[in-house]
């Protein structure tokens, strides 16, 4: 089996054919390495790995030589995260997962509005909160807490 960070370049790559100067937003090397080692539904991965990777890649917005089309793409990937949850064919994987969106979506309200107190714990769960999500849901037997200060050294 391909690693799931193979398959989702594939994939997005084969949705941006034609597309002039694009570029596949990229994923978090920490939570591919775990999404490869996890016992679940390939469409999972991809969905968790594309919602991730989609965020990253949207929070650039309102950044100096950030296209619309930067934009389109990032939209494009979120599409494909749907796409991905929905074949799971688990209806309470892609609720908890639209959660889980709209949970980071509101960290990162919480960090905008208190620019002078930065609180790691938050940026950590921003960083995280796909990939935990995950962990949680599938009950998987993993230390969150070593993971999150692990993507967070990856990012700070």
């Amino acid at each position: 089996m391909d690693k799931i960070e193979k398959i989702y370049k594939k994939d997005i790559s084969n949705l941006l054919k034609g597309v002039e100067n694009s570029n596949v937003p990229v994923v978090n090397p920490i939570i591919a390495d775990v999404l490869d080692k996890m016992n679940i539904d390939t469409n999972a991965k991809l969905a968790t790995l594309s919602i991730d990777a989609s965020m990253r890649f949207l929070n650039r917005i309102g950044e100096p030589n950030v296209s619309n089309q930067d934009i389109l793409i990032g939209d494009l990937v979120s599409a494909y995260f749907y796409k991905c949850a929905t074949l799971n064919k688990d209806l309470v994987f892609l609720d908890i997962m639209t959660q889980a969106i709209s949970k980071q979506n509101e960290l990162k309200q919480t960090l905008a509005h208190d620019k002078i107190n930065q609180d790691t714990a938050i940026i950590k769960e921003i960083e995280s909160i796909f990939i935990t999500t995950v962990i949680d849901y599938y009950k998987i037997n993993m230390d969150k807490e070593n993971l999150k200060d692990q993507i967070y050294a990856y990012y700070y």
